[in-house]
This record gives C-alpha cells, sequence and structure tokens, in this order.
C-alpha cells in the first residue's frame, strides 16, 4: 500500500466527499416489493372462487336429497344460499382466528431464526393448504366443504397477515431510519396493488378458464414466491440472545411494549403513556376504517340498487386508488413534511431538549425507550425525527373522519364511487403508525412493536366487523344505513383525541419495567 503523501499548500481544505455506493437496479428493498406483490396477488387470487366454490358444493350436497324440476339456476334455492353463507361465514371466522395467532407465531420466528424464513414459511403453508382445497372441490359435496373448513389451520403457520408482518421487518431493517416511514406505505400500496389485481385476475380465470383454475394458477404463484424469495431476498440474522432470555420471550411479549412504563427524568420517575396511546390510537383508527370499504358496498347495493358488476368495479376502484396513494403521494407527502418541519425554527428537535437550560423542563412526560444506538440521519430528519410523521399519523385520521361523515349525505349511485375515489386519500395512518412506533423502541425491539402493531391491527379489525356488521343491521331495520358513516367517523375522532397527547420519544432516557 502506497504512503499516503504530506499535505502541502495545493491540498484542498476540505476533503472531497467519498463516492456514494450504487444501488443497483433491483436492490433488496425494491425485491422486498416485488415479493409483497407477488404476496398480496397470491392470497387474494381465489377470494372470489372460493365463494363459488362453496355455492357449488353446497349445490351438490343439496341435491342428493333433493330433485331439480326448474329450470334457469338450480342453485338459485334459499336454503342453498343460507348453507352458502353460513359455510362462507364459518371460514372467514376461522381464518381471521388463526390469523391472528400466525401474528405471534411470525414474530416469534422472526426472533428465532429471521425474517427471510419466518416470510416464506407464510408461502409454503398456503401453498399446501391451496392443494387442499383443489382436491376438496374434485370431491365435492359436504365432504370438500368439510376440508377446506379444516385446513384452515394451516393459517396458523401461514397467513397474509404474517407475510405483512414478514415484509414489514424486512423493511425496518434494510430502509434509512429517514426512508422508514415512507417505505410503509409504498409496501401497503404495493400489497393494495397486488390485491386489486388478484380479485380482477382470479374471477376472470374463474369464467374463462374453469372453476379449478385459479386455484391452480395461485399454488404456481406461491411456488414461484417462495423460489423467488428463498434466492433473492437477503438472509437477516435473527437478534442474538442469551438461552434465559429466550426461554423469557413468549408469543405475548410484543404486547407488553404498549403498557404504560416509568421513565426516569432529572433523578425522578414517572408513568409514560405514549405508547400506551399510540396503540390506542391505532387500534381505533383501524375500528373506525376498517369497515367502510364494506359499509359502501353493502349501502350502494341496498340503497342505490348496485349490481354485483358495479360493486366489483367500485371495490377494485377503491384500492387501485389507495395503492396509488401510498405508493406515490404517501412518500412524498412525508418527505415534503420533513424537509417543511426541519426549515422551522419554532419546533423543538429532540438533540435541543435532550439538555434543556431549564431544569423544570426535564420533568416533563417523556417517551419509554431504552438508550437507542446512533444512526446517520439525512438532512432533513436530523432535528425532528419522525415527528412530522406523527403530525401526520394525527391529522389524517382526523381527515377521514370528516371524508367518512361527508358519506352520510349520499343520494346519488354516483357519489359511492365519489366516496370511493376521495376515502383512499386518507390513508396512510398504518404506516405512520409503523414509522412513529420504531422510533419509540429500541433496535432489538423492532420485530416485537411490529409484531404487536400486527395484532392490534388485526383485533381491531375483526372488533369492526362484528360491531358495525351489527350497526349497519340495525340501522336498516329502522331504515336509516347511511348514519352508519357517522357512527364510523365518531370513532376515528375517538382515534384522534387519543393521538393528540403522544410526544416523540427524546434521547438518554431510562426506560423501567
Amino acid at each position: 500500500m502506497s504512503p499516503t503523501p504530506a499535505p502541502s499548500e495545493g491540498t484542498p481544505l476540505i476533503a472531497p466527499e467519498a463516492p456514494k455506493p450504487r444501488r443497483g437496479v433491483f436492490d433488496p428493498v425494491q425485491r422486498v416489493m416485488f415479493t409483497s406483490f407477488l404476496c398480496a396477488l397470491s392470497f387474494s387470487f381465489t377470494q372470489s372462487p372460493l365463494i363459488y366454490a362453496f355455492r357449488i358444493m353446497t349445490c351438490d350436497e343439496y341435491y342428493k336429497t333433493h330433485e331439480w324440476a326448474g329450470q334457469g339456476d338450480r342453485c338459485a334455492v334459499h336454503r342453498i344460499e343460507a348453507d352458502t353463507a353460513s359455510a362462507v361465514a364459518l371460514v372467514g371466522a376461522s381464518t381471521m382466528s388463526f390469523t391472528i395467532i400466525n401474528v405471534f407465531v411470525t414474530g416469534w420466528w422472526i426472533k428465532r431464526f429471521g425474517v427471510k424464513a419466518a416470510m416464506f414459511q407464510q408461502t409454503g403453508w398456503a401453498a399446501a393448504r391451496n392443494l387442499c382445497q383443489i382436491y376438496a372441490q374434485t370431491i365435492g359435496g359436504q365432504t370438500g366443504i368439510t376440508i377446506i373448513q379444516v385446513t384452515q389451520v394451516f393459517n396458523v403457520m401461514g397467513s397474509g397477515g404474517g407475510y405483512q408482518l414478514a415484509a414489514s421487518a424486512f423493511i425496518a431493517v434494510l430502509a434509512e431510519p429517514e426512508a422508514r416511514t415512507a417505505l410503509f406505505g409504498v409496501q401497503g400500496g404495493v400489497q393494495m396493488l397486488g390485491a386489486a389485481a388478484g380479485y380482477v385476475c382470479g374471477g376472470l380465470a374463474y369464467r374463462y378458464l374453469g372453476y379449478l383454475a385459479p386455484f391452480e394458477i395461485t399454488f404456481g404463484l406461491l411456488v414461484l414466491t417462495t423460489i423467488f424469495g428463498s434466492v433473492f431476498l437477503p438472509y437477516i440474522a435473527p437478534d442474538v440472545a442469551s438461552d434465559a432470555e429466550k426461554k423469557k420471550q413468549g408469543m405475548l411479549e410484543p404486547l407488553k411494549l404498549f403498557l404504560p412504563k416509568r421513565v426516569e427524568i432529572g433523578g425522578r420517575r414517572k408513568r409514560d403513556w405514549n405508547l400506551f396511546l399510540l396503540g390506542a390510537g391505532a387500534f381505533f383508527s383501524v375500528f373506525a376504517t376498517g369497515y367502510v370499504p364494506m359499509a359502501l358496498q353493502l349501502v350502494a347495493t341496498n340503497v342505490f340498487g348496485f349490481e354485483p358488476t358495479e360493486s366489483g368495479i367500485m371495490l377494485s376502484w377503491t384500492l387501485l386508488m389507495k395503492a396509488f396513494f401510498l405508493s406515490v403521494c404517501f412518500p412524498r407527502i412525508i418527505s415534503f413534511g420533513r424537509r417543511m418541519l426541519s426549515h422551522r425554527s419554532d419546533v423543538p428537535s429532540s438533540a435541543a431538549i435532550e439538555h434543556p437550560e431549564d431544569p423544570r423542563e426535564a420533568e416533563e412526560p417523556s417517551v419509554v425507550g431504552a438508550q437507542r444506538q446512533e444512526q446517520a440521519r439525512a438532512p432533513t430528519d436530523t432535528a425532528h425525527g419522525s415527528t412530522f410523521d406523527l403530525y401526520f399519523l394525527q391529522w389524517s385520521i382526523f381527515l377521514d373522519s370528516i371524508l367518512t361523515a361527508g358519506c352520510a349525505a349520499s343520494t346519488k349511485g354516483w357519489h359511492m364511487y365519489l366516496a370511493a375515489t376521495v376515502l383512499p386519500f386518507a390513508s396512510g395512518t398504518g404506516a405512520a403508525a409503523k414509522g412513529v412506533t420504531l422510533d419509540f423502541v429500541a433496535p432489538e425491539q423492532r420485530s416485537d412493536a411490529l409484531s404487536a402493531i400486527a395484532l392490534i391491527e388485526k383485533l381491531a379489525y375483526v372488533s369492526t366487523i362484528g360491531v358495525f356488521g351489527y350497526a349497519f343491521s340495525f340501522l336498516s331495520e329502522i331504515g336509516h344505513p347511511k348514519f352508519l358513516f357517522l357512527a364510523n367517523a365518531t370513532v376515528a375522532i375517538i382515534s384522534f383525541l387519543l393521538l393528540i397527547p403522544v410526544r416523540m420519544p427524546r434521547q438518554g432516557q431510562i426506560a423501567l419495567a
């Protein structure tokens, strides 16, 4: 190695910047996004065909003991429709229950074996479940229905909720801190795009290629996703922990992150409620918005007489608009907001308040979190971290409440299409919640934090389906089904009020259990 030349009068005072490493055409983050798209496409491809498959098998079972003597659709019988609805409801309830368990399993798997292994456990078990669904339809009747219902237990090891959690864990590790929140939004948009494509393509495959075609194509997609991920996704080693620590880590461990904890500031201990309020706000955010797409379909069908084709187009359009907002608009909003916030002198930064001149300022409630490792941040992110992300989270749900309440004033069918176009522009609360939460925890707790958020969202979704499903039935009986949108908006306001007191973490704090 040649010796370094001594400086001279001609030596520049400021050394030239080292060249930045070139990013590949298909860098790891883009590979994760593509894999997320494939997973979303695969998991949604059989959603609509599966309902029709239940109808056919129920119809076959019915005519084992009955004779058909009419004309037209022989399955258009009230008993068949009722039995089909019951079978679909049972599968839906079991799928959601097993998916919630899968979120715990996936979080535990990420910590033990790494995120790559966790992600492709999802597609592997899903492929096995898909094969069982194909076999069930070749048998048909009640036996086929039972096989599909029983094999939903495979969701415990591999489900849509699990792959979403694994993809978020990939983003949390691979993304730069200043780009993390935006990429969570892009990830959500990519998944929406994949789901929309799956709904449409699955229905077309069923119509033009036969009733088994969607399931056979899905199996091929799941195998392709597994092979692609195993070859092209980067390996990320699991967190290193002692055997004693691993024994202490149970599957319910992630939820403890959102419990109020004590923090030590200036020698005094105080309860910190920021993470608890953030988790509660995230729960009520999903609780408020999770039923809105279903409410749009029900109101459009029952009040404005939409046909299934029109309803399907509206649902696909909503997903596409969400994909557009999260993938294109959301990252730019976050980047612009952080840049504007860093130019404001009236917003205190975490660095400025780490050592306050006034001792009384040190006694203010603060945020729990162990001393985090210092990470390089972009110039627009140095002073304020994810402060703008928190502002976005708070006011996005407020905007959502206003737009949702406006749906109650709809009087024409095209108003439903307008709502399906406008409501997605209040999306992004889930991505913002993930980005903000990761700034509250130590790096080694990120997988737990993502698992906890995913679990909160799933529980909120299950709750909103039950509560607002009953509420819609009640409001329909009294002749005011559109009032459901006002109820959704009210819950969104509750979420907004819970999020308002949340403050971003400060450095140099000690978290006590």
